[in-house]
Protein backbone atom coordinates (compact mmCIF):
# COMPACT_ATOMS: atom_id res chain seq x y z
CA UNK A 1 0.00 0.00 0.00
CA UNK A 2 1.50 3.20 -1.32
CA UNK A 3 2.66 5.50 1.47
CA UNK A 4 0.79 8.80 2.70
CA UNK A 5 2.23 11.68 0.52
CA UNK A 6 1.49 15.65 1.16
CA UNK A 7 -0.81 16.94 -0.58
CA UNK A 8 0.31 18.94 -3.19
CA UNK A 9 -2.28 22.16 -1.51
CA UNK A 10 -0.26 22.68 1.32
CA UNK A 11 2.59 24.74 0.01
CA UNK A 12 -0.09 27.02 -1.56
CA UNK A 13 -1.94 26.83 2.00
CA UNK A 14 1.26 27.83 3.49
CA UNK A 15 1.75 30.83 1.47
CA UNK A 16 -1.91 31.81 1.38
CA UNK A 17 -1.21 31.92 5.27
CA UNK A 18 1.96 33.57 5.68
CA UNK A 19 0.69 36.79 3.28
CA UNK A 20 -2.43 36.80 5.43
CA UNK A 21 -0.25 37.04 8.03
CA UNK A 22 2.10 39.42 6.39
CA UNK A 23 -1.19 41.93 5.43
CA UNK A 24 -2.30 41.90 9.16
CA UNK A 25 1.11 42.71 10.34
CA UNK A 26 1.31 45.72 7.81
CA UNK A 27 -2.39 47.01 8.15
CA UNK A 28 -2.74 46.31 11.67
CA UNK A 29 -1.01 49.89 13.19
CA UNK A 30 -3.18 51.38 10.72
CA UNK A 31 -6.05 50.29 11.62
CA UNK A 32 -5.42 50.54 15.08
CA UNK A 33 -4.78 54.38 14.13
CA UNK A 34 -7.84 55.18 12.47
CA UNK A 35 -10.31 53.05 15.25
CA UNK A 36 -8.23 55.41 18.01
CA UNK A 37 -8.90 58.80 15.65
CA UNK A 38 -12.87 57.95 14.86
CA UNK A 39 -13.07 57.06 18.92
CA UNK A 40 -10.90 60.07 20.17
CA UNK A 41 -13.55 62.42 17.77
CA UNK A 42 -16.68 60.59 18.89
CA UNK A 43 -15.59 61.71 22.40
CA UNK A 44 -14.35 65.04 21.35
CA UNK A 45 -17.75 65.72 20.03
CA UNK A 46 -19.53 63.86 23.17
CA UNK A 47 -17.83 66.52 25.23
CA UNK A 48 -18.69 69.15 22.76
CA UNK A 49 -22.30 68.63 23.64
CA UNK A 50 -21.97 68.04 27.74
CA UNK A 51 -20.10 71.38 27.71
CA UNK A 52 -22.68 72.95 26.08
CA UNK A 53 -25.11 71.23 28.29
CA UNK A 54 -24.21 72.23 31.64
CA UNK A 55 -22.91 76.06 30.36
CA UNK A 56 -19.04 74.83 29.91
CA UNK A 57 -19.01 72.30 32.53
CA UNK A 58 -20.20 74.48 35.59
CA UNK A 59 -23.91 73.10 36.71
CA UNK A 60 -25.11 68.82 36.10
CA UNK A 61 -28.54 69.59 37.42
CA UNK A 62 -31.63 71.39 35.45
CA UNK A 63 -31.82 73.69 38.73
CA UNK A 64 -27.92 74.97 38.43
CA UNK A 65 -28.05 75.31 34.92
CA UNK A 66 -31.45 77.55 35.31
CA UNK A 67 -30.13 79.61 37.66
CA UNK A 68 -27.01 80.52 35.83
CA UNK A 69 -28.30 81.41 33.23
CA UNK A 70 -31.45 83.76 34.83
CA UNK A 71 -28.21 85.79 36.29
CA UNK A 72 -27.17 86.01 33.24
CA UNK A 73 -30.14 87.16 31.06
CA UNK A 74 -33.53 87.57 32.71
CA UNK A 75 -36.78 85.75 30.54
CA UNK A 76 -40.14 85.83 30.39
CA UNK A 77 -42.21 83.43 31.75
CA UNK A 78 -45.10 82.21 29.18
CA UNK A 79 -48.66 82.53 29.89
CA UNK A 80 -50.39 80.15 31.97
CA UNK A 81 -53.88 79.89 33.08
CA UNK A 82 -54.45 79.40 36.57
CA UNK A 83 -56.78 78.53 39.47
CA UNK A 84 -56.71 80.59 42.73
CA UNK A 85 -57.89 79.45 46.07
CA UNK A 86 -60.86 80.89 45.97
CA UNK A 87 -62.29 79.22 42.74
CA UNK A 88 -61.43 82.14 40.45
CA UNK A 89 -59.46 80.78 36.80
CA UNK A 90 -57.01 83.58 35.62
CA UNK A 91 -53.51 83.94 34.66
CA UNK A 92 -50.73 84.11 35.86
CA UNK A 93 -49.47 87.45 34.80
CA UNK A 94 -53.37 88.84 35.94
CA UNK A 95 -51.68 87.21 39.40
CA UNK A 96 -48.57 89.37 39.48
CA UNK A 97 -49.81 92.50 37.54
CA UNK A 98 -51.37 94.37 40.27
CA UNK A 99 -49.43 96.94 42.41
CA UNK A 100 -46.09 96.30 40.67
CA UNK A 101 -45.05 94.29 43.46
CA UNK A 102 -41.49 92.13 43.05
CA UNK A 103 -42.86 88.25 43.73
CA UNK A 104 -41.32 85.30 45.30
CA UNK A 105 -42.42 82.39 44.15
CA UNK A 106 -42.35 78.51 44.95
CA UNK A 107 -43.30 75.31 43.91
CA UNK A 108 -45.56 73.34 46.00
CA UNK A 109 -48.11 69.94 46.22
CA UNK A 110 -50.80 70.33 49.52
CA UNK A 111 -50.30 66.61 50.20
CA UNK A 112 -46.62 66.86 50.31
CA UNK A 113 -45.17 66.06 54.26
CA UNK A 114 -41.46 66.82 53.48
CA UNK A 115 -39.91 69.47 51.35
CA UNK A 116 -43.32 71.60 51.05
CA UNK A 117 -43.43 71.53 54.79
CA UNK A 118 -39.80 73.68 54.84
CA UNK A 119 -41.36 76.15 52.31
CA UNK A 120 -44.24 76.37 54.00
CA UNK A 121 -42.07 77.34 57.12
CA UNK A 122 -39.97 79.57 55.24
CA UNK A 123 -43.00 81.47 53.55
CA UNK A 124 -44.34 82.10 57.04
CA UNK A 125 -41.28 83.61 58.13
CA UNK A 126 -41.23 85.83 55.15
CA UNK A 127 -44.61 86.89 55.47
CA UNK A 128 -44.29 88.02 59.03
CA UNK A 129 -40.93 89.66 57.83
CA UNK A 130 -42.90 91.91 55.25
CA UNK A 131 -45.69 92.97 57.28
CA UNK A 132 -43.50 93.31 59.98
CA UNK A 133 -41.52 95.91 57.50
CA UNK A 134 -44.94 97.13 56.04
CA UNK A 135 -43.61 95.68 52.63
CA UNK A 136 -47.10 94.82 51.77
CA UNK A 137 -47.30 96.98 48.64
CA UNK A 138 -44.01 96.12 47.16
CA UNK A 139 -43.50 92.36 47.89
CA UNK A 140 -45.40 89.38 47.55
CA UNK A 141 -45.58 86.02 47.59
CA UNK A 142 -46.57 83.14 45.46
CA UNK A 143 -47.49 79.87 46.04
CA UNK A 144 -48.06 77.59 42.82
CA UNK A 145 -48.84 74.28 42.88
CA UNK A 146 -48.22 71.56 40.11
CA UNK A 147 -50.27 69.30 41.19
CA UNK A 148 -53.94 70.78 39.77
CA UNK A 149 -55.38 67.01 39.29
CA UNK A 150 -55.63 66.87 43.04
CA UNK A 151 -54.78 70.27 44.16
CA UNK A 152 -58.19 71.74 43.78
CA UNK A 153 -59.43 75.15 44.81
CA UNK A 154 -60.77 74.10 48.21
CA UNK A 155 -57.55 72.38 48.66
CA UNK A 156 -55.85 75.07 47.82
CA UNK A 157 -58.14 76.78 50.54
CA UNK A 158 -57.43 74.74 53.32
CA UNK A 159 -53.87 74.99 52.81
CA UNK A 160 -54.23 79.02 52.86
CA UNK A 161 -56.00 78.69 55.85
CA UNK A 162 -53.18 76.36 58.19
CA UNK A 163 -50.10 78.42 56.78
CA UNK A 164 -52.19 81.70 57.70
CA UNK A 165 -51.76 83.08 54.62
CA UNK A 166 -52.74 87.08 54.45
CA UNK A 167 -54.12 86.96 51.09
CA UNK A 168 -52.54 90.77 50.86
CA UNK A 169 -49.03 89.37 51.14
CA UNK A 170 -49.17 85.41 49.82
CA UNK A 171 -50.94 84.20 47.61
CA UNK A 172 -51.60 80.26 46.20
CA UNK A 173 -52.53 78.92 42.97
CA UNK A 174 -52.31 76.06 40.46
CA UNK A 175 -52.32 75.31 36.94
CA UNK A 176 -56.08 75.37 35.28
CA UNK A 177 -54.82 72.71 32.72
CA UNK A 178 -52.77 70.04 34.04
CA UNK A 179 -50.95 69.82 30.18
CA UNK A 180 -49.27 73.09 31.36
CA UNK A 181 -47.11 71.44 33.90
CA UNK A 182 -44.18 70.56 32.19
CA UNK A 183 -44.04 73.66 30.47
CA UNK A 184 -44.13 75.71 33.57
CA UNK A 185 -41.41 73.62 35.19
CA UNK A 186 -39.22 74.05 32.78
CA UNK A 187 -39.69 77.29 32.87
CA UNK A 188 -38.56 77.90 36.02
CA UNK A 189 -36.24 75.38 36.20
CA UNK A 190 -37.93 72.81 38.72
CA UNK A 191 -37.67 69.02 38.76
CA UNK A 192 -40.34 67.01 39.68
CA UNK A 193 -40.17 63.10 39.77
CA UNK A 194 -42.60 60.29 41.18
CA UNK A 195 -42.27 58.79 44.61
CA UNK A 196 -44.46 56.12 46.24
CA UNK A 197 -47.69 56.43 47.27
CA UNK A 198 -48.51 58.94 44.84
CA UNK A 199 -46.30 61.64 45.97
CA UNK A 200 -42.79 63.27 44.21
CA UNK A 201 -39.52 64.10 44.33
CA UNK A 202 -39.09 67.98 43.60
CA UNK A 203 -36.44 70.53 44.13
CA UNK A 204 -36.96 74.03 45.85
CA UNK A 205 -35.92 77.62 45.05
CA UNK A 206 -37.67 81.05 45.25
CA UNK A 207 -37.64 82.58 41.99
CA UNK A 208 -37.71 86.32 42.03
CA UNK A 209 -40.05 87.46 39.62
CA UNK A 210 -41.53 91.16 38.65
CA UNK A 211 -44.84 91.72 38.23
CA UNK A 212 -44.41 92.10 34.22
CA UNK A 213 -43.63 88.25 34.44
CA UNK A 214 -39.73 88.49 34.41
CA UNK A 215 -37.84 85.83 36.06
CA UNK A 216 -34.95 88.00 37.46
CA UNK A 217 -33.02 85.03 39.67
CA UNK A 218 -33.43 81.98 41.39
CA UNK A 219 -32.30 81.76 45.00
CA UNK A 220 -32.14 78.22 47.12
CA UNK A 221 -34.98 78.68 49.89
CA UNK A 222 -32.12 78.73 52.93
CA UNK A 223 -31.43 82.23 51.73
CA UNK A 224 -34.51 83.36 51.48
CA UNK A 225 -33.76 86.70 53.89
CA UNK A 226 -31.46 87.75 51.13
CA UNK A 227 -34.26 87.12 48.52
CA UNK A 228 -36.05 89.46 50.56
CA UNK A 229 -34.09 92.01 50.72
CA UNK A 230 -32.89 91.63 47.12
CA UNK A 231 -36.76 91.89 46.08
CA UNK A 232 -37.49 94.86 48.13
CA UNK A 233 -34.23 96.72 46.94
CA UNK A 234 -35.28 96.22 43.31
CA UNK A 235 -38.66 97.41 43.91
CA UNK A 236 -36.82 100.57 44.89
CA UNK A 237 -34.75 100.70 41.72
CA UNK A 238 -38.07 100.55 38.98
CA UNK A 239 -38.87 102.92 37.36
CA UNK A 240 -42.50 104.99 38.52
CA UNK A 241 -44.19 106.62 35.72
CA UNK A 242 -45.92 109.63 35.95
CA UNK A 243 -49.35 109.94 35.90
CA UNK A 244 -52.12 110.37 33.33
CA UNK A 245 -55.10 111.77 33.28
CA UNK A 246 -57.61 109.33 34.37
CA UNK A 247 -54.75 107.05 35.31
CA UNK A 248 -53.55 106.68 38.89
CA UNK A 249 -49.53 106.12 39.20
CA UNK A 250 -47.96 103.17 37.96
CA UNK A 251 -45.10 100.82 38.49
CA UNK A 252 -42.57 99.97 35.67
CA UNK A 253 -44.07 101.74 33.14
CA UNK A 254 -43.16 103.75 30.35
Amino acid sequence: MPADRPSSRTPDLAASDSRARHVADVAGPAALIKTFSATTAVLFAALLVLMHATDGGQSFTTETLRRQQISRQTELIPAFDVTLGNGQRSTLKAVLAPGGKVWLVDFVYIRCQTLCLSLGSVYQQLQAQIEARGLQGKVGLLSISFDPANDSPAALADYAKRMGMNPQVWQIATLTHWQDRRRLLDAFGIMVLPAPLGEFEHNAALHLVTSDAMLTRIIDYAGYEAALKMAASMVSTMPVALPVAGRGPSVGVP
